[in-house]
């Protein structure tokens, strides 16, 4: 429960919090609003510190921002203790096999990010695939279907899913949007090859993904099982 309060928060772009109230890491106090992370890079090595990584919120002053990664990084930047003079060190998301992150103040919910293309257009429309890995958090891992979240400045906050045989992860939902039939209709163009995908979509009521928006993916995982 505590794990889905916190998920939901982030989605929901809670996590906003002002530059000059973040918690310095001195006498054993506890840094708050950065993300204590270790990033695993694909030679072995990790590397532990705070994120640094972080994108303005339209609309207000440039001292407010999201610090969590977004997916027009190219890079991780992290400074072990937070100081406000330390020197960032940085690494490149090209490099990285996956992250873990967690708050300070809430160390038993660790989340996971790993790198991957993706194309933030819908079904049925002109791909739109960045140049370069994105970090996206882990939200959903399924026998066949991994489901991800992730923000990018100019499309939004979106959920995408990624199979074995995919060249790059795609997005299917908006977060905390509705299904209307615009955005059912893009689901059926994404799911169209699997057979049983159409008729569960069209099954599905307005204010289903509200609450499990990976049940989408879930069905997928359990028509691609039956499969097997």
């Amino acid at each position: 429960m505590m794990r889905k309060k916190f998920l939901m928060i982030f989605v929901g772009g809670l996590l906003a919090c002002c530059y000059s109230a973040l918690a310095q890491r001195s006498d054993g106090k506890l840094v708050k609003g950065r993300l204590h992370t270790v990033i695993y890079q694909k030679n072995g090595t990790t590397a532990e510190g705070y994120l640094q990584n972080s994108f303005s919120i339209g609309g207000y002053p440039v001292s407010y921002s999201y610090h969590i990664p977004s997916a027009i990084d190219t890079v991780m930047r992290i400074k072990p203790d937070n100081k406000m003079m330390e020197k960032s060190l940085k690494y490149r998301v090209h490099d990285i096999d996956s992250m873990s992150t967690w708050l300070d103040e809430l160390p038993e919910i660790k989340l996971t990010w790993e790198p991957k293309t993706v194309d933030f257009a819908f079904g049925g429309k002109e791909p739109a695939i960045e140049p370069h890995p994105s970090m996206l958090l882990l939200l959903y891992r399924g026998k066949h279907v991994k489901g991800y979240v992730a923000h990018h400045p100019g499309y939004g906050v979106k959920y995408l899913f990624l199979m074995g045989d995919m060249p790059y992860a795609k997005t299917f939902l908006v977060v905390g949007e509705k299904l209307s039939n615009r955005r059912r209709k893009t689901l059926l163009d994404t799911f169209y090859m699997y057979p049983g995908m159409e008729d569960y979509i069209n099954s599905l009521s307005k204010d289903s993904i509200k609450d499990d928006p990976f049940c989408i993916l879930k069905k997928l995982d359990e028509l691609l099982s039956s499969d097997k």
